[in-house]
């Protein structure tokens, strides 16, 4: 499989396996940023959920817009490739919910709350 190739999957599949991976991280820094958020009224956990969120918003358009760009021999290989684009872009746009809600609480929330 050539690197061109190998990129227009990746890039169809974007959502479905970057958006989990940067919602993850998110949780993980969820559960130290509070602790830096109490001493420093920065909202470091605020920020990090809406870039996350703006990660995520990219890589479902990456997917959505990837299949539009193919120019596939086989009918078949083109709607695989919109199918899969479909599935990733949802699931991107729930991962950017979450992150958004997040990024919400975290603005409400100071972090030093027990």
């Amino acid at each position: 499989m050539s690197a061109s190739k190998l990129l227009t999957h990746l890039s169809v599949w974007a959502g479905l396996w970057l958006a989990p991976l940067v919602w993850a991280a998110n949780m993980q820094l969820g559960q130290i940023l509070p602790y830096a958020d109490c001493r420093s009224q920065l909202h470091a956990s605020a920020m990090t959920s809406f870039v996350g969120a703006a990660l995520t918003i990219a890589s479902g358009l990456a997917s959505w817009l990837t299949p539009r760009k193919l120019t596939a021999d086989r009918e078949e290989h083109r709607a695989n490739a919109d199918f899969g684009s479909a599935v990733s872009a949802l699931s991107a746009g729930l991962f950017t919910f979450a992150l958004l809600m997040q990024g919400i609480a975290a603005m409400v929330l100071t972090g030093c709350e027990r």
